[in-house]
């Protein structure tokens, strides 16, 4: 029995790895549903990163709990409109959530979701979220 050896080159990216998984039905449903939570975790964990916090310092300023840091960051459940506000306030976040049916015209150009900071879009395209610090 002979085993091939894996060469770096023969392992998938990330994004063919996301790419396969979006093709099961259930997987695409939890990743569109979920757009909004990814987006937040990946800006409040740039941030935290960026200003050298732990996520215990992150709540103090936030004025939440830690475990409720590590929740946002998890990304797995889409924060509330409360929490969103309560973040934009405390961390200078601007958060801009456009949601539009198929074949209407977004409210959020071009340009400002190509100069956000990080841009999330479902697979139909039509929920966009964008943050800006």
């Amino acid at each position: 029995m002979t085993t091939r050896k894996r060469r770096v080159s023969d392992l998938k990216t990330a994004d063919e790895f996301l790419e396969k998984q979006l093709q099961d039905p259930e997987f695409r449903a939890e990743w569109n549903r979920t757009a909004l939570a990814r987006a937040v975790s990946l800006g409040i964990i740039s941030y935290r990163a960026s200003h050298g916090l732990s996520q215990t310092q992150l709540a103090r300023i936030i004025g939440i709990k830690q475990p409720a840091v590590a929740r946002l960051e998890a990304g797995e459940t889409n924060p509330s409109w409360e929490t969103l506000n309560r973040l934009s306030q405390a961390l200078g976040i601007e958060f801009l959530v456009d949601i539009a049916p198929k074949r209407k015209r977004r409210l959020v150009s071009k340009d400002l979701r190509k100069n956000a900071g990080f841009v999330e879009v479902t697979d139909d395209g039509r929920v966009l979220v964008a943050l800006r610090s």
